[in-house]
C-alpha cells in the first residue's frame, strides 16, 4: 500500500488537498466525477472512487415477469437487498412454479408473499436492515457454539434448529454485504468497513456455514478416542471463536499454527479405526481445516 503526503489547503471557507495523478488516471476521473469518502471512528478517511458498477439503485418495487428462471431472479435480487419484488404473468402462473417459489421464499430470510393471484405474486423483505453486520457475525459463531454442543448429547432436533437459524443469518449477512458492495450505502448502523472489510466477512461466514454443514449431518461415534477426537476439534473452535470476539491477533496465530498438528493426530487415528469411523474423523479434518481458515481472516 502506498502512503502519499499532501499538504491541507484553504480556499474561502473550505479545505482541500490534491488527488494523487496516478490514482486519478487510474480510474479514469474528471472534474466531474464523484468519490465516496468514508469517515471512519479512527479518524481516517478512507476516499474511493464511485465505480459504475456501484451506481445501483434499488427501487421500491421491483417488477419480474414470470419465467422457469424467475425464482433465480428471485433469490439474487432479494440477496442483493431488494425489499419488494412483484412476479408477473400474461397467463395464470403454474402451480408447479408457483409451489417453487412459495419453497424458495419460505428458506429466506425475514422474506413472506405478502399477496397471491393467479398471475401476480408479490414477495417481501421484512427487518433485515436493523440487525447490524458485526452482531450478525457473532450470532454465527454463537449458533457453530451450540451445534457443537448439541451434537455431543445426541439433540438432533437442536442441531437442525441451529442449523436453519445459520442459514437464515447467514443470508441476512450476505444481503448486507451484497447491498453494500453493489451501490456503496451501508444498510445497518455500523457503517464503519471498507470493500475490503466486507469481502472477508463474507468469507468469513462462508466458513462459518461449511462447518455448520458438515456438523449438521455428522453423528458421533461410540468409540472413545474419536469422542476425544471430537473434543479436541471443539476446543480448537473455541479457541477460534474467541480470538475472533476478543481481536486477539496472538490467539489468532496461534491458532492457525495447531491446525497441522491436529490434522496429523485425525489421520493416525484413522489408521487405527474402522470404516465407518474413517469417515466421522474425515469431516471432523475438515472441521479443523475450516477453523484455520476462519483464523486466517482474524
Amino acid at each position: 500500500m502506498d502512503r502519499i503526503f499532501r499538504k491541507l489547503q484553504k480556499l474561502s471557507e473550505s479545505f482541500y488537498v490534491n488527488l494523487p495523478k496516478k490514482w486519478i488516471l487510474k480510474f479514469n476521473l474528471d472534474k466531474d466525477s464523484t468519490i465516496a469518502i468514508d469517515i471512519r471512528n479512527d479518524g481516517t478517511l478512507l476516499i474511493s472512487p464511485k465505480l459504475k458498477q456501484n451506481k445501483v439503485d434499488l427501487k421500491d418495487e421491483l417488477i419480474l415477469h414470470s419465467s422457469p428462471h424467475v425464482v433465480r431472479e428471485i433469490i439474487t435480487n432479494c440477496l442483493s437487498g431488494q425489499t419488494n419484488l412483484v412476479v408477473i404473468s400474461d397467463k395464470i402462473i403454474p402451480k408447479s412454479l408457483r409451489n417453487e417459489i412459495r419453497r424458495f421464499v419460505n428458506g429466506l430470510p425475514n422474506t413472506e408473499i405478502t399477496e397471491e393471484e393467479r398471475q401476480r405474486i408479490v414477495i417481501q423483505n421484512f427487518g433485515y436492515k436493523k440487525i447490524p453486520t458485526k452482531k450478525l457475525i457473532h450470532r454465527l459463531l454463537y449458533l457453530i457454539a451450540d451445534m457443537f454442543d448439541n451434537l455431543k448429547i445426541d439433540a438432533i432436533e437442536d442441531l437442525k434448529y441451529n442449523f436453519g437459524q445459520l442459514r437464515k443469518f447467514y443470508f441476512i449477512l450476505v444481503i448486507h454485504i451484497r447491498t453494500y458492495l453493489r451501490t456503496s450505502i451501508y444498510v445497518t448502523e455500523d457503517n464503519d468497513f471498507t470493500p475490503l472489510e466486507a469481502m472477508d466477512y463474507r468469507m468469513f461466514c462462508e466458513k462459518i456455514q461449511a462447518i455448520g454443514k458438515i456438523l449438521k449431518d455428522l453423528r458421533l461415534s461410540e468409540s472413545e478416542s474419536v469422542k476425544g477426537y471430537f473434543h479436541e476439534i471443539h476446543q480448537y473452535f473455541n479457541d477460534v471463536m474467541k480470538a475472533y470476539l476478543r481481536k486477539n491477533i496472538g490467539l489468532a496465530h496461534e491458532t492457525w499454527l495447531r491446525k497441522e498438528a491436529i490434522v496429523t493426530e485425525g489421520k493416525s487415528l484413522m489408521e487405527k479405526s474402522d470404516y465407518e469411523d474413517k469417515d466421522k474423523i474425515k469431516d471432523m479434518i475438515m472441521l479443523a481445516e475450516n477453523c484455520k481458515k476462519l483464523a486466517a481472516l482474524i
